[in-house]
């Protein structure tokens, strides 16, 4: 159950552990990402891919398993037992999607509950378990109705998607409940994607070139970063091919002034100085730890740039009154449009989270539109599908702004093809593909003279 290495650092199992993450997404105690950037390194290296397996794996189905571990159950478990329905949702995940052998999921489970000091559930957990092992086809008949069985998603969101992009409903599901393509950024500052490519054949890995981003590049099957050439050296980074549009849009050049606004993770403010490295970037964020985060992925592609933290919307706490020639404005929303890549989006997303999310929004895009030049442009970008997020948003701030005007997207970069995603009533809105881009909106506004 736990191992100690040399260095006396306790591992213990991964089972262990995701029980204890997916408690604390359960419980609303943060993120999967926070969660698991939290606790993974109590698993030993060798065993993280498990670890990630598990977690992502029980978020990623959680509406369908949800749904039949309480149809499962006489009463569900007390919030003070929320790691028991963990362990319980873990071994159906397991009996369901993951090669281990029934015995071995149902005893495992079991043996998890002895771990919590919980005996009093080892009979409850077994019976469950065993009952879905013989009846699972049954079960899911009897439930394939429900919206969070037909659609593995919750009925709120299936709903939304449905009002506000029935003709994508079915692609748009199919998209979000799939493992995301792993596509990577070839830095043209240092390589061109052509001799990239090269160098991934050599290595054996198959890749295919993106259709939108002229530096995306999909792997047909995720590597390990390590194993990517160059990658310690800066030639590429992780990023997916929507989000890597916002430097093409933006078309920043080598004397500009620029600001990223809510920078984290830090993919696009690299992207932004591998395409006009000497220009002047400064990056905004909050969180000083995701903050961290930009500075090793700026250190590891060469660049060292002003970083602040800082609530963007609160110019009194970082602005020095110095306007910028481009902004970007990647805003906080509901990132329904990478649900793939977040899946605990499905158990604690709540549909008041949107009018919060827009508020949010709308006092971020007021305060850094000032400090945008006359002449300069601002790109709104989110990765969300909802239009109160995306077109409506932009149309209220155009309202209320006189001195902004939106401009076509490809109106500082002439060789940027607009031939992606859905023209909406302002700007351009992706949604997510089984094989390619996630879900994004872009909208680029400029400010009067």
């Amino acid at each position: 159950m736990m191992n100690a290495t040399d260095n006396n650092v306790v591992h213990h199992s991964a089972r262990q552990v995701a029980i204890k993450v997916i408690s604390h997404v359960l419980s609303q105690q943060g993120s999967l990402s926070t969660q698991l950037a939290r606790f993974q390194q109590e698993v030993a290296p060798e065993h993280q891919a498990l670890l990630k397996e598990l977690c992502f794996g029980v978020c990623r189905h959680y509406p369908t398993l949800n749904s039949v571990a309480l149809s499962l159950l006489n009463q569900p478990f007390e919030e003070k037992d929320i790691d028991l329905y963990a362990i319980l949702l873990l071994g159906l995940y397991q009996l369901t999607h993951m090669n281990t052998p029934d015995h071995a999921a149902v005893n495992e489970s079991v043996e998890a509950c002895r771990l919590l000091k919980k005996d009093w559930a080892t009979k409850l957990v077994n019976a469950v378990l065993r009952r879905y092992q013989r009846e699972c086809d049954e079960i899911i008949d009897n439930l394939s109705t429900m919206p969070s069985v037909e659609f593995n998603m919750p009925k709120w969101l299936v709903k939304r998607f449905n009002k506000h992009w029935p003709d994508h409903l079915e692609s748009i599901i199919e998209a979000s409940n799939i493992h995301p393509p792993m596509c990577i950024r070839v830095n043209e500052d240092q390589v061109s994607r052509e001799t990239y490519l090269e160098s991934l054949s050599e290595k054996g890995i198959k890749a295919d070139i993106g259709e939108y981003s002229t530096s995306a590049i999909y792997l047909r099957s995720a590597q390990s970063v390590m194993d990517l050439p160059g990658f310690m050296e800066g030639q590429c980074s992780v990023q997916d091919e929507a989000a890597q549009l916002s430097a093409h849009i933006l078309h920043p050049q080598a004397d500009e002034n620029l600001l990223d606004a809510c920078a984290a993770p830090g993919g696009k403010t690299g992207h932004l100085l591998e395409k006009a490295p000497s220009s002047q970037l400064t990056a905004v964020e909050l969180e000083p730890w995701r903050l961290e985060k930009i500075e090793s992925n700026l250190e590891r592609l060469g660049y060292s740039i002003p970083l602040i933290c800082a609530d963007a919307g609160d110019l009194d706490a970082w602005w020095d009154g110095n306007a910028f020639d481009k902004v970007l404005l990647d805003v906080p929303c509901s990132a329904t449009g990478v649900i793939r890549r977040n899946p605990d989006i499905k158990i604690n997303r709540k549909p008041a989270d949107i009018n919060e999310l827009v508020e949010i929004q709308k006092e971020i895009i007021d305060q850094v539109w000032q400090t945008v030049k006359a002449g300069g442009h601002m790109l709104y970008a989110t990765c969300s599908l909802m239009p109160e997020e995306n077109e409506q948003q932009v149309a209220r701030f155009l309202a209320d702004h006189k001195d902004a005007m939106e401009v076509p997207l490809n109106t500082l970069n002439s060789s940027l093809e607009l031939n992606w995603g859905e023209a909406v009533s302002h700007g351009r809105q992706l949604m997510p593909t089984i094989n390619g881009h996630d879900g994004f909106y872009y909208c680029l506004i400029t400010k009067a003279d």
